[in-house]
């Protein structure tokens, strides 16, 4: 059969009645009735039922596509007696291009639960459910609606290294790797990198990409390798300027997802509501303040992940919004090459639904500050020359933000785990597949 002619599931629907069709995919399932057949044919696209009559010569040889076989099958479409209404298949003749083995380590329907980690153990056979795939052709459509935006903007896209000889947060967090007879690491961040393009003069720059954090959390919401959309602007009056970019990009992808996902997000039984700009604003300060006259205890200097997602319960009801911004931290909480006011910082984080979406500030763009920063941190300003000689040679007022790919599909389409949006998730324990 000729492959050229074949077509997607989701266009039998639309094609005439006693039209030969070619398709090809997954056996999800398969039923011999006895005098009657049936086969549930499955792609990237949706499920068509196949319907194979006693009279077809090849109606024996049903029993031989075991499930999640992969097939091709020549037809004729007819209009189907199911009760949805839907069009069907009348085989004429089917390839078995790829039998599947009978016995099955993981139900692909998720009919028969099965636990999470089995499941990334058998990701690809995971990754045939159709609501596992909706997540990443919702994640997709995510990353397209953030480039878009940033095009629109006039960002320049950029792809920075990912082998480096220092990390932006300092050695606790760091991967090593064998580079020839050099010390070297897994980047945690590309921020130095997006910082020394805009004194180059790019003004704008953004990429999307991969990260690395030797962290060994074992959480719902944290991993070793993830993907970040990393931005940086120059030329701001303060760190204000980055903020209003960052929700104005957050709606556009929200609209986005909405208007190009509407069949993904009701297969996974998810609204997307699009948040009002702008967003509430919210000193550290100030948040303290709120969770402590709520009757919680936080810690003097931080916002935990417990207190994180209480505070969101509280943006909600003061402001009706699951979008806002946390301003001014501590400069103790914030990188070094985040601007220091006395003690404040010029950093943010932005919240969606109680977890932190996004971390950014302004950065210091003052050589002999940046250089007091770094020994604050109890850092060696020699180990970041390749990073702070530029500043020397003029640099702009800037800042930008990092926000985790990963984090925004989780929290857009409410799953419990962070290793549910990333194809192929590495955390302390897993290495495969």
């Amino acid at each position: 059969m000729d492959l050229h002619k074949r077509i997607p599931s989701s266009a039998v629907q639309h094609r005439e009645e006693n039209e030969d069709v070619i398709l090809a995919g997954w056996a999800a399932e398969v039923k011999n009735m006895g005098k009657i057949a049936f086969i549930k044919l499955r792609d990237r696209e949706g499920e068509v039922q196949i319907v194979i009559p006693q009279d077809c010569p090849q109606f024996s040889k049903v029993n031989d596509i075991t499930k999640e076989s992969v097939i091709v099958i020549h037809g004729k479409v007819k209009q189907g007696k199911q009760k949805s209404g839907a069009k069907e298949v009348m085989l004429h003749e089917f390839e078995i291009m790829s039998a599947a083995d009978p016995n099955l380590p993981i139900d692909v329907t998720g009919k028969i639960p099965t636990g999470l980690d089995k499941r990334l153990d058998f990701r690809l056979l995971d990754l045939r459910n159709p609501k596992h795939l909706a997540i990443f052709k919702v994640r997709n459509i995510i990353n397209w609606a953030a480039r878009q935006f940033m095009m629109k903007e006039g960002v320049i896209e950029m792809q920075t290294p990912k082998i480096i000889s220092a990390g932006a947060e300092g050695g606790a967090t760091l991967f090593p790797v064998l580079y020839y007879d050099k010390k070297a690491y897994l980047s945690q961040s590309q921020q130095l990198y997006k910082q020394m393009m805009l004194i180059a003069g790019f003004e704008k720059v953004f990429e999307i990409g991969p990260s690395f954090r030797a962290e060994k959390s074992h959480t719902m919401r944290h991993f070793t390798e993830f993907t970040q959309i990393d931005f940086e602007m120059s030329f701001i009056n303060d760190e204000d300027d980055v903020l209003k970019f960052i929700e104005h990009m957050f709606v556009h992808v929200c609209k986005t997802v909405n208007e190009s996902c509407a069949e993904q997000l009701k297969l996974l039984g998810v609204t997307i509501d699009v948040p009002a700009l702008p967003f509430p604003r919210v000193t550290f300060e100030h948040a303290m303040t709120m969770l402590k006259e709520a009757g919680e205890s936080p810690p003097e200097d931080d916002i935990n992940i417990e207190m994180e997602k209480k505070l969101g319960v509280l943006i909600q009801k003061k402001f009706k919004t699951d979008a806002f911004f946390i301003t001014k931290y501590p400069w103790n909480q914030r990188a070094f090459y985040i601007m220091n006011d006395n003690g404040t910082s010029r950093g943010f984080d932005f919240e969606y639904r109680g977890t932190e979406l996004v971390s950014g500030g302004q950065r210091e763009h003052r050589y002999a500050n940046l250089c007091k920063n770094i020994e604050a941190k109890e850092l060696k300003v020699k180990d970041f020359e390749f990073y702070t000689e530029p500043f020397k040679y003029g640099a702009p007022t800037h800042g930008g933000f990092g926000m985790g790919v990963d984090r925004l599909t989780m929290k857009l389409l409410n799953l419990e785990n962070i290793r549910e949006a990333c194809l192929f998730p590495r955390d302390p324990e897993r290495l495969v597949p």
